[in-house]
């Protein structure tokens, strides 16, 4: 990890522990406090080179600006969790927000951008789902930024954010399914791990798991695309009636669950569209050039899918070649440049698992041509070597880890950080 960010949560009260204690808890104490020490640097499996977003950020009026769609994962998210990530990621680039001229946050004088230290949020758009009441809808929040060397009065786009907030469709479900009140009281440990894990992360993925994918789940985030492709979905979400012409270069960001609903979510309409080449999913293949995933879930949800006893362990053949008709889709979606997939993941999160090449259902031809790499680094989480893992930075705490910052801004050469933007807007 980066100098400054060596110090674990709690040393503090191991050290007057240790001091204060018996011999034996000046023994415990050295052991505890291994887990403040210096953190190792990042391990790299598989490709060690990759680019980072900056590959595809340039100071000149570009011809199309770069779109990056972001969709979080698990848990009870709101909009703030994720605008310090996103102003911290403008910042990053050196660029500045643009504020329609209605906005009361606009800059003075005729410049429509604001400071990026700060995220101004707009209206979202309301992701319509038949059956779905308003407050329970999915959201999509959309950002725009200008290079901060163009002070025109009307800022060239540069940059394009649509973040994705699917957390509502599931918030008040958990909550009314999962209440107990009038329960016996439970113990911390249970409380945290039923109440809080299980009543809030954990239910997401059991409510994709089930039918409730293919009717609100998928089809939220299906409609998504679609806006995010200037179209206008239909009642269900799941076709989609374009309106414009997206050719933007395109990065994914996600998070946790939020990596798995996306490629399901592509890999469905695909399918049912029969490869059509005016479908969202497919402009979303054609144009995006880097993946970036952190805390995964392709394994965990893939066993989701499954209808028979696996072939690979001695099965018998699936009824339905969906390999080949994926590779027929992709052939006709496929990228020019190489298409490049990253996944973050800290050792010590126990909601993530390593991206193989068959959890992305790439087909055989491609798998030389896509570039894979898994990261592994700590978030800085409190640890107990060998022991113990505070598990909710591990698992949400890639937002706020600065290497990874600069690893998606930078990328890495031969398993190192690359140098590049000066840092920050100075």
């Amino acid at each position: 990890m980066s100098e400054g960010h060596e110090r674990c949560v709690g040393c503090d009260y191991l050290l007057w522990l240790g001091l204060t204690g018996r011999p034996i808890l000046a023994t415990l104490l050295i052991f505890l406090l291994a887990a403040c020490s210096a953190l190792p640097t990042p391990v790299v499996l598989d490709q060690d080179s990759f680019d980072g977003m900056s590959a595809l950020v340039d100071n000149s009026p570009p011809a199309r600006p770069l779109h990056i769609l972001m969709v979080h994962g698990i848990g009870t998210t709101t909009p703030d969790q994720f605008e310090s990530f996103i102003a911290a990621l403008a910042n990053r680039l050196r660029l500045v927000q643009i504020l329609p001229p209605s906005s009361e946050r606009r800059s003075p004088g005729c410049r429509a951008a604001a400071a990026s230290s700060k995220i101004v949020r707009l209206d979202p758009t309301l992701i319509n789902i038949r059956g779905v009441p308003p407050e329970a809808q999915a959201q999509l929040y959309n950002y725009t930024f200008a290079s901060t060397a163009d002070d025109s009065c009307n800022p060239t786009p540069v940059l394009n954010i649509s973040f994705l907030l699917w957390a509502p469709l599931t918030g008040d479900i958990k909550l009314a399914a999962l209440e107990e009140n009038g329960a016996p009281s439970t113990q911390e440990f249970a409380y945290l791990a039923k109440d809080v894990f299980i009543d809030h992360y954990l239910a997401d993925v059991v409510l994709y798991g089930g039918t409730y994918r293919d009717k609100v789940m998928r089809p939220s985030i299906q409609a998504a695309l679609c806006y995010v492709t200037d179209g206008k979905p239909s009642e269900d979400g799941k076709t989609c009636r374009p309106l414009g012409n997206y050719n933007d270069p395109t990065i994914i960001v996600t998070h946790s669950l939020g990596g798995y609903m996306l490629m399901d979510a592509v890999d469905d309409e695909l399918f049912r569209e029969h490869c059509a080449t005016n479908t969202p999913a497919n402009k979303i293949l054609r144009n995006t050039k880097f993946i970036y995933m952190m805390a995964n879930q392709l394994a965990l949800l893939d066993l989701s899918t499954l209808q028979g006893y696996p072939r690979r362990l001695g099965g018998s053949r699936p009824d339905d070649n969906l390999a080949h008709r994926f590779a027929e889709c992709w052939e006709i979606a496929k990228p020019s440049a190489e298409e490049q997939v990253v996944a973050f993941s800290d050792p010590n999160d126990i909601l993530t698992w390593l991206v193989q090449r068959n959890n992305l259902k790439l087909p055989r031809p491609d798998w030389g041509s896509a570039q894979l790499t898994n990261v592994y680094l700590s978030n800085d989480e409190f640890s107990i070597p060998f022991l113990f893992s505070e598990p909710s930075t591990a698992h949400n705490g890639y937002l706020d880890n600065p290497t990874v910052m600069e690893m998606l801004v930078c990328g890495m050469k031969n398993g190192a950080i690359k140098a590049c933007l000066p840092n920050g807007i100075p």
